[in-house]
């Protein structure tokens, strides 16, 4: 970067590994935000082997802010979105991945937010799109009430990683990503922030969050693993606040996951669910879990359709479609 360019007011993250049509198509709505605010890219090849390489370095990428680091060995997720945020020039960082879509209003309207009520970080709310982009369902952002001791019960944030804006040097005093963790490593990470200081909320569509069946996590076991680690990593805090861990909402989150893949799953999901939180319609989805998984699946994703409000389906679907003929 030319020494005589204005620093960067925003720096945006974007890790990738053999999925060079779904970084391509990020990365050309990324350079088409024209907000007024200086953007860089910083995007981070975690080894691909299917040309990212080649096609980054070529003639015809041509957004000026663009850097690009690569691990020769695959890293890990965290590692190479704090690869990026050590090379962070912007005042503030985002992360996306290269499979999710971003609101070309979302980053200049939180930084907005965050400059007037003097938070340091901000979340954004999602809808889910499918591999056709169509939405098929979404998340809100909780209220400030009590946030720290309901996030450390439960990840509560719609969109704890790509949602995020963060002070630079705020993401680096907490030190980053965990790289130890597989999972819920952005979970952890808002915790830290949110002990530090409460977000400011963007309750509004700007995340496109890729939920198809070909990005779901296949072994939730890990995923619960992970789970129990940043659990056992806050407990000190947990205690001392009189947080016990929302079971109930963990094990109703990972069966999503479970009815598509694994019968087995689902049902001992469902059975830890209902002693989680026994309950007489808990015990009727047990039930219907556990005799017809795949019938339950789709009455989810029917009830999680039908429940995103049509405001958000129409702003959403108002920046979706653009990328979608990008």
């Amino acid at each position: 970067m030319e020494s005589n360019e204005p620093t960067p007011d925003i720096s945006v993250v974007v890790p990738t590994r053999n999925r060079l049509a779904l970084l391509r198509r990020l990365l050309g709505y990324l350079d088409s935000i024209d907000d007024g605010l200086c953007y860089e890219v910083i995007v981070v090849d975690e080894a691909s082997s299917d040309g990212t390489a080649e096609w980054l370095a070529g003639p015809h990428v041509t957004h000026h802010r663009l850097q690009v680091l690569r691990h020769e060995v695959p890293r890990g997720p965290s590692a190479a979105r704090n690869a990026g945020l050590l090379a962070a020039t912007g005042a503030y960082v985002a992360f996306i991945d290269d499979d999710d879509l971003t609101s070309p209003e979302r980053l200049r309207r939180q930084l907005r937010l965050i400059e007037a009520s003097g938070a340091r970080w901000s979340c954004a709310g999602k809808v889910d799109i499918d591999d056709d982009l169509r939405v098929i369902g979404h998340g809100r952002c909780p209220s400030t009430d009590r946030f720290l001791e309901r996030l450390l019960a439960f990840n509560v944030l719609p969109a704890a990683g790509q949602g995020l804006l963060i002070e630079t040097e705020l993401a680096r005093s907490v030190g980053g990503f965990d790289e130890a963790l597989d999972s819920a490593e952005d979970w952890d990470l808002c915790i830290r922030l949110a002990e530090l200081s409460t977000p400011a909320f963007l309750d509004e569509p700007g995340v496109g969050y890729r939920t198809g069946v070909a990005s779901l996590s296949t072994d939730t076991s890990k995923m619960e693993a992970a789970i129990r680690a940043v659990l056992a990593k806050h407990a000190a805090t947990r205690a001392r606040l009189g947080v016990q861990p929302a079971w109930w909402e963990i094990h109703r989150s990972l069966l999503a996951a479970d009815l598509l893949t694994s019968r087995r799953r689902s049902a001992r999901r469902a059975l830890a669910a209902l002693r989680a939180g026994p309950s007489p319609r808990e015990l009727v989805r047990c039930a219907v879990t556990l005799i017809a998984p795949r019938a339950m699946a789709g009455r989810q994703m029917e009830r999680r359709i039908a429940q995103v409000p049509t405001e958000w389906r129409d702003a959403a679907e108002a920046w979706l479609h653009p990328a979608h003929g990008s």
